[in-house]
């Protein structure tokens, strides 16, 4: 009888030693409360999330090392109505800073009756780390914010080009027009008072007409590319470095691979508005004397180098305060699946790279 009494008391103490070992090596922390909210054990999990040996944490209150994402009055209110026997369990997601660096975990809390007089004894907590969570959701945020500024950029940058167009439709190619109609009336006739001088004849008159449709074209083009649809996007490279480098009157090297197959309609797009963007970027800022433009098409990918040896700038506090030109460069070759890169640095020039996979055109 003894000898199987001392067995029975064996094994619940093995049982209780298994359990608990059991209990410090899991996964998550788990810790024992008195009801008013101070550390009786934790496990080792526990202990880590906290950043603090348990000898240093026992007999401390909750609220000396994790905050709750609510109020500590509503976290105790939850708790009393928890000891209270008005619900099952209670649950709050806590940080505590531990090595410096924020940890979140979502704490479930949980009431232990005494086995006589089921009178509340104590509270158990099992914490789950959700720190990668918590900031996958801020980064969220983020993206959010940002992709609310990028809109709003966006929608201003489309009001100011629309006023840009109009403004040069009206005041300047509308008005050349109405002179033009004018002097067309007059062409050949004597000018009044002086009748040994004549209006502009018509030949004349079309070295402007001629002026005014390379305006509307030019107007047109920064609109919408047709050499881009009818003839692709290397014809379009070469024909806008072309007019770039008549216009500043400094060299533009341009260089592109052929490409055999027409490329979808959205990298093509992508790549042209990039070249642009950063042409126009270079004469605005750089007070570059050359330029080089390399069109690359290697394997499955396609590549796009614009360098310059202007001034130059600080990437990083361009990064900070980018205009909506940087922005929307990076965006379109971020949205078909590519790669964008600025180098720069003061005095040493810009290099701007853009790769992305090839697609082709579906028919």
């Amino acid at each position: 009888m003894l000898d199987r009494d001392s067995n029975e008391e064996r094994n619940v103490y093995v049982q209780a030693q298994t359990w608990g070992e059991a209990f410090e090596r899991l996964a998550i922390g788990i810790a024992q409360l008195t009801l008013d909210g101070r550390l009786l054990s934790a496990n080792t999990q526990m202990c880590e999330i906290v950043g603090q040996p348990e000898r240093k944490l026992l007999e401390k209150s909750l609220n000396e090392f994790f905050l709750p994402e609510e109020s500590w009055p509503e976290c105790k209110a939850g708790l009393g109505r928890l000891i209270a026997g008005e619900i099952q369990h209670y649950s709050s997601k806590m940080s505590v800073r531990a090595a410096g660096q924020p940890v979140w975990v979502n704490m479930v809390f949980s009431l232990v009756r005494d086995d006589v007089t089921n009178n509340p004894r104590s509270l158990t907590a099992v914490a789950k780390d959700i720190t990668v969570l918590k900031r996958a959701e801020q980064g969220l945020r983020d993206a959010e914010v940002a992709r609310d500024e990028l809109s709003r950029k966006m929608m201003n940058a489309q009001e100011a080009d629309r006023t840009s167009v109009a403004r040069e439709l009206h005041d300047d190619i509308g008005q050349s027009l109405a002179v033009l109609k004018i002097q067309m009336l007059r062409a050949g006739q004597p000018v009044s008072g002086h009748p040994e001088m004549a209006h502009a004849s018509l030949k004349d008159l079309s070295v402007k007409l001629e002026k005014i449709i390379n305006k509307v074209s030019r107007l047109s083009h920064n609109l919408h590319s047709s050499e881009l649809e009818l003839l692709g996007l290397a014809v379009a490279v070469k024909g806008h470095c072309r007019e770039c480098s008549e216009q500043l009157g400094i060299p533009v090297h341009c260089s592109c691979d052929h490409l055999e197959e027409k490329l979808d309609g959205m990298i093509a797009l992508a790549f042209l508005r990039v070249l642009q963007e950063a042409l126009h970027n270079i004469v605005k800022h750089s007070s570059a004397r050359s330029i080089t433009v390399r069109l690359t098409c290697s394997g499955h990918e396609l590549g796009l180098e614009i360098r310059d040896d202007g001034v130059g700038f600080d990437v990083e506090s361009a990064r900070l305060a980018a205009g909506l030109g940087l922005i929307s460069m990076r965006e379109r070759i971020h949205l078909v699946g590519g790669e964008f890169r600025i180098l720069s640095s003061p005095g040493q020039g810009t290099t701007i790279t853009a790769r992305a996979p090839i697609v082709k055109e579906s028919l």
